[in-house]
């Protein structure tokens, strides 16, 4: 089962008045949560927006999951939260009268196996630990299915959620990006070259000048409400000795306050932004950059954070980064966090999208 299109399921049935179809109470402690967390970025809540206006919108609720399915991959406490959410929304209400108490075995029955036993076994399926079988309910820790086919088919579906919950637990949610491993000095190496979202056949035109570039950087207006332009756009024949053709910046200050920086580097050939992509990675890793989560973007991606140290390990600054290929552009964004607040995750991702669209809609012709 997939524990975040599930949990979309329920928030656009609540959107769209179908409460009774995911279960009233349980269903709606889903939603809720699923809201809280979601919606603490800008991004997030334009994403439910979107879905409580259109509820059965495919592009809407395709908008939502991703937000959902980044914030997963962030935090496995909300994760686990998640899971046990759904399992209780999947089991239904529970038995409205209890269970009789098992009768005397028959002759014809295998001898029962002895109290605390810690294995228990009903047809195929094998339960260990917390889980029980009472009767006609099935007991996971806290959630009480009903020992119904449906019931049995949901307990089934939360182990191999819990399962997968396990699995991130022991991996950690950075291992969600492959690539190479090796440390840089003093943290762990950024994530190594990352397959983007990919272009299909699309054939990337190189950029033709400084105006073309300047185009790739966003706007106030392409921005969600409350950031603030702290230094315009602008762009040049490139200053770096990378092979690249054209360069340019901008910085904004996001509702809270953070510097941000984006930037675009235009090359000659997807060939020659792929070679400067991986020096950039390999020089982040010397650094020390430690790696971050973030979903596929364009066709080449590393996201990570780099900390300024002063004295006896005293972090004075710690900066997000991300950069994007997107056939023959580089895309960068860097957002540092303050004392005390990190830069939000849910912008991050969505300005490094924001810059890759922006660049291949440039390169299109």
């Amino acid at each position: 089962m997939d524990v975040v299109a599930e949990a979309v399921r329920v928030v656009a049935g609540f959107a769209g008045g179908a409460a009774g179809a995911v279960g009233a109470e349980v269903g709606q402690s889903v939603s809720d949560l699923v809201r809280r967390r979601v919606g603490a970025s800008p991004s997030g809540q334009a994403a439910l927006a979107v879905v409580d206006e259109r509820p059965q919108d495919p592009a809407a609720l395709a908008a939502l999951t991703e937000a959902l399915r980044e914030r997963v991959a962030a935090d496995p406490e909300f994760a686990a939260g998640l899971a046990q959410a759904l399992a209780q929304a999947l089991a239904g209400p529970p038995p409205s009268e209890p269970p009789p108490p098992p009768g005397p075995p028959t002759p014809s029955e295998p001898p029962r196996e002895p109290p605390g036993s810690p294995r228990q076994y009903t047809g195929g399926i094998v339960i260990d630990g917390g889980a029980k079988v009472r009767g006609s309910t099935l007991s996971l820790g806290p959630v009480t299915f009903n020992n119904t086919p449906g019931g049995r088919t949901a307990f089934v579906a939360c182990l191999a959620v819990l399962a997968a919950l396990v699995v991130l637990a022991v991996y950690g949610g950075t291992q969600a990006f492959g690539g190479d491993d090796s440390p840089g000095k003093g943290g762990v190496a950024a994530s190594g070259v990352e397959a983007g979202d990919g272009g299909g056949d699309w054939e990337p035109e190189p950029l033709a000048d400084a105006d073309a570039v300047k185009q790739v950087l966003p706007g106030t207006t392409d921005l969600a409400s409350g950031w603030t332009m702290s230094s315009p756009p602008s762009a040049d024949v490139s200053s770096q000795d990378d092979g690249s053709t054209y360069e340019g910046e901008a910085e904004y200050l996001p509702s809270y306050g953070m510097d941000t920086r984006f930037r675009v580097l235009a090359y000659p050939s997807a060939d020659k932004a792929s070679a400067a992509f991986r020096a950039r990675s390999r020089e982040a890793a010397e650094e020390g950059a430690r790696r971050m989560t973030m979903p596929a973007v364009g066709d080449e991606l590393i996201a990570f954070s780099l900390s300024e140290s002063r004295g006896e390990g005293y972090v004075t600054e710690t900066t997000n980064h991300t950069m994007v290929r997107t056939g023959t552009v580089l895309t960068f964004v860097s957002g540092k966090d303050t004392e005390s607040r990190h830069y939000d995750s849910g912008d991050l991702q969505f300005v490094t999208r924001l810059m890759s669209e922006r660049a291949r809609s440039a390169q299109s012709g």
